[in-house]
């Protein structure tokens, strides 16, 4: 019964630690932009009803990004450059794929968690 109960903490904290650097739903907050390796630049935001979706070129690539805001957040996220993390890498190991989750760093040293919703030319 050790065994057992030993075995399956084990298999949970190997599953944690395969999650990233953050949990799902754990915001980074107060992070160095040095942190932060990936450029952003939002050229126009879109408040839908599933939340929101900006028009950006991430690390050179056009794409358009979506994720919840709160009123706070909505403010915060206006057209410019910001910096970006990407917390775990996807699967293929290559670049940008639809669905990857990123944080943006924010002017208040928060982070806004968003996923990549399409590609553009």
């Amino acid at each position: 019964m050790k065994k057992l109960f030993v075995l399956s903490i084990l298999l949970l904290c190997s599953m944690a630690s395969a999650q990233g650097k953050y949990r799902p739903g754990q915001h980074p907050v107060n992070q160095n932009p040095a942190d932060y390796p990936i450029k952003l630049h939002i050229s126009a935001t879109h408040f839908r009803p599933y939340g929101l979706y900006v028009d950006a070129i991430l690390d050179g690539k056009k794409v358009e990004l979506s994720g919840w805001v709160d009123s706070k957040e909505s403010l915060l996220i206006v057209p410019g450059d910001y910096l970006a993390l990407l917390p775990k890498k996807h699967r293929d190991g290559g670049g940008a794929a639809l669905g990857q989750q990123y944080y943006v760093l924010l002017p208040d040293k928060t982070s806004w968690t968003f996923v990549i919703s399409g590609f553009s030319e």
